[in-house]
């Protein structure tokens, strides 16, 4: 998940990951969680888990194929307005809205 860690601070606020790997050192597992409560566990076999209001492993699937090369931070472009604050790759790529303070 190295190309996709910076796409998925952005898309992920807060998230957090771990894997754990066998005996031998091969990884056999990949999970991450977020500050609301999500978290997903995918296996190398293929199956994956995921529970809470976000769906955690489909955002990690969409960018993965968004992002098939490591993204260079310099194309990430950010929108401050009185309101949303969003953060976009691109022109018309995908954009993400960033979290506000309360």
């Amino acid at each position: 998940m190295g190309r996709l860690k910076f796409p998925l601070s952005i898309a992920l606020p807060g998230y957090a990951s771990c894997s754990w790997r066998d005996n031998e050192g091969d990884l056999i597992a990949v999970g991450l969680w977020t500050p609301d409560g999500s978290t997903a566990v995918a296996n190398v076999c293929g199956s994956v888990r995921q529970a809470g209001p976000e769906r955690l492993w489909d955002t990690v699937e969409d960018l993965a194929k968004t992002f098939v090369v490591e993204p260079e931070r310099a194309a990430f472009l950010l929108s401050v307005t009185p309101t949303p604050q969003t953060v976009s790759c691109g022109r018309g790529g995908p954009s993400w809205s960033l979290p506000t303070a309360t």
